[in-house]
């Protein structure tokens, strides 16, 4: 294949603009690489290109294709870098994950390594509650994943439509692209997490990719005419235009995702060395930064995801990773891209032994590390009992103390949690005086709460469902289509009860403007995680949500409503790691976040009615989370530990201050008696 610069120089593009989507540098106060995702999607596109010259290349000259030698290239190409970077992660790994946290790491690792990562990252990043994916040192990998299985079907696809349709081989690319793109922007709307991974979803990319080299090859296209010449020019802009003003609300891989495609499809069909665009991105930075772009693919992604296990870096920490990345890609691609590539420094013999071995020690180390539970020996005792509570999120923490089971709404199994039952068979013990209502932000409080309130005799009922507030049975968020009918069996459930309750009610009030109007069968689309639904304003989630708390008041009850906490700075869970020192002897410090407490009440201030109801009791937990007089508020307390775990949930130790806060205020106003 005769060697096109202005291809590394797309290259060049599209690893700068993943780095810099996933660095979340604000500037100006804005993110302007928003829509840096779509670097993913370029590759794609010269990846279908390139396969199709090779593969058409080769049946042309040669009448056959030899699938032995083109896996030794692509293996040659990925899997040397891979081992590198999964060899250098293991003592950050080592010194920054919890055991839980390092068992995934390690089932990713296997994942990444047989190409399946697209797949283990859906079912590990998808559920409510887990880390934020950019903690994740080889979620990249996923779109490995997808090139590697569209590399074991494609090349089947092309020979056979190349030996018995070859009249037919471009209306076959086209008519399997349309219904790609077409499953794509129907899946966007049931499923945006799926589609996201899925190979099929992405198909039409990387066969827009082989359309152009079927179009070079055979139809010799012309590019001296005007026109051609000033396309290149609309293909960068379109590629401007996503990478600067797309953004995590748009649909992707959709019909949206057409007008990134269409100006890489542009510059790859016209672009050439003899205009403008094709001079710029053939030039030499941009080439390159092409040439060490798989390295610095496969290397910003692990240095930001440990660089953001002690929290969210600042612009100098992100600048500096940048810089980082690019040095040890230059060397990467120096010392051990270009040596595993050659085969006479490499022979085929070399090279199968090397990787067979390297694949051995890494399912070995990986298949211990799930054995030993991420090399638990790793921690003191004490270290490990207070990491061990950390790894697991506090809202899920909660259990039948009986062991009483009860069924998982979406699943109908039965479970000894209390997170998500069906209300009819939600966890209930003693009196059950008090009533947790409300979605993950109620269920944080749980443990706390009802360990403080043991002493007063209080049993519980437990009514915690993720993404489900307690509002009209006509509304849902996120992917939980069936709190509707969640919402009607409590009401339900609750218009029944014959002595009057305390309500500890509370939510995560920013889902608010995410409301949705019902859907005709709201179980069927919840259990699949369905995300389609019409979009409402966020005055009727609120208006609803007070009208409901006004009903539990008309029956008599006492409401404990608990509105907004401060937003943390710090990662718990990298923080403990980074600090286990602080552990055995409780010395932690007292460490503040970039939240006010004046501000935090300020704007709950302006979204909560003024309520007159003595029954009624409203707690700002900002009164329990940070300093009155300093007006800032904490991450970490001396003497107690972290106070959140997981964005904005609180820890156990979060919990108990503000339940010994809710405690301090009933007893003023007389509800509980010392």
């Amino acid at each position: 294949m005769k060697y096109r610069a202005e291809i590394d120089g797309l290259r060049a593009l599209a690893v700068v603009s993943v780095i810099l989507y996933h660095a979340q540098m604000v500037l100006f106060g804005r993110d302007w690489f928003e829509g840096g995702f779509i670097g993913v999607d370029i590759f794609f596109v010269i990846s279908g290109y390139l396969i199709t010259r090779i593969i058409l290349s080769e049946l042309e000259t040669k009448g056959s294709f030899s699938f032995m030698n083109f896996y030794e290239r692509r293996a040659r190409r990925i899997l040397p870098m891979l081992f590198v970077v999964i060899f250098v992660s293991i003592p950050f790994a080592w010194e920054k994950l919890l055991p839980s946290n390092f068992v995934e790491y390690a089932e990713s690792i296997l994942a990444s390594l047989f190409f399946g990562s697209n797949f283990f990252f859906y079912f590990s990043t998808t559920e409510y509650g887990t880390d934020s994916a950019l903690l994740k040192p080889f979620l990249h990998t996923w779109s490995l994943g997808v090139e590697e299985q569209f590399y074991l079907v494609f090349p089947i696809l092309a020979i056979v439509a190349y030996k018995y349709f070859r009249k037919h081989f471009l209306a076959i690319l086209v008519v399997l692209s349309l219904i790609s793109l077409l499953f794509a922007e129907l899946m966007e709307v049931r499923n945006d997490d799926l589609n996201f991974y899925l190979p099929f979803s992405r198909f039409w990319e990387l066969a827009v990719g082989s359309m152009l080299a079927y179009r070079e090859m055979y139809y010799k296209p012309s590019n001296e005419n005007l026109a051609s010449k000033s396309l290149p020019m609309l293909g960068l802009y379109l590629i401007a235009y996503s990478i600067l003003f797309f953004d995590g609300k748009t649909p992707h891989p959709s019909f949206h995702t057409l007008i990134p495609i269409i100006g890489v499809a542009l510059i790859i069909g016209f672009a050439s060395k003899d205009e403008l665009v094709g001079k710029v991105l053939g030039s030499k930075p941009f080439v390159w930064i092409g040439l060490i772009s798989y390295s610095a693919y496969l290397w910003h992604f692990p240095l930001f995801s440990f660089g953001r296990l002690d929290g969210e870096f600042r612009r100098r920490e992100a600048l500096l990773l940048i810089l980082l990345t690019f040095i040890l890609s230059f060397l990467s691609y120096r010392y051990i891209e270009r040596i595993f590539r050659s085969s006479t420094k490499i022979n085929k013999t070399k090279f199968s032994v090397s990787i067979l071995v390297l694949t051995l020690i890494v399912s070995s180390f990986s298949f211990l590390s799930i054995g030993t539970n991420g090399f638990e020996s790793r921690f003191t005792k004490s270290q490990l009992e207070t990491i061990n509570q950390f790894s697991k999120r506090e809202f899920i923490a909660l259990n039948h103390p009986l062991g009483k089971l009860g069924k998982d709404f979406k699943s109908g199994e039965d479970k000894l949690n209390c997170r998500m039952r069906e209300p009819t068979s939600a966890c209930s013990f003693g009196n059950e005086h008090l009533v947790f209502l409300g979605d993950s932000y109620v269920g944080h409080y749980e443990r706390a709460f009802i360990n403080i309130f043991e002493e007063y005799d209080f049993g519980y009922v437990s009514f915690n469902y993720d993404q489900c507030p307690f509002v009209s049975d006509q509304i849902w968020f996120g992917n939980v289509a069936e709190c509707v009918i969640v919402n009607r069996q409590r009401r339900a459930i609750i218009k029944d009860y014959s002595d009057p309750k305390i309500f500890i009610i509370s939510a995560n009030y920013d889902q608010f403007d995410r409301a949705k109007e019902i859907v005709s069968d709201p179980i069927s689309i919840g259990r699949k995680n369905l995300i389609d639904g019409a979009p409402i304003d966020r005055s009727v989630a609120w208006g609803s949500f007070f009208e409901n708390i006004e009903w539990l008041l008309s029956l008599g009850h006492k409401v404990v409503l608990i509105r907004s906490l401060p937003m943390p700075n710090i990662n718990s869970q990298g923080w403990l790691m980074s600090h286990k020192e602080y552990i055995d002897d409780q010395s932690y410090p007292n460490i503040v976040n970039s939240s006010l407490r004046s501000a935090v009440q300020k704007l709950d201030l302006e979204k909560f009615p003024a309520f007159q109801n003595r029954n009624l009791l409203i707690i700002d937990p900002s009164d329990a989370l940070c300093d009155q007089q300093t007006d800032q508020c904490f991450d970490v307390i001396d003497g107690l530990g972290p106070i959140y775990n997981g964005g904005r949930h609180l820890s156990f130790f979060g919990s108990d201050l503000v339940g010994k806060l809710v405690e301090k205020e009933m007893l003023r106003l007389g509800w509980i008696l010392q």
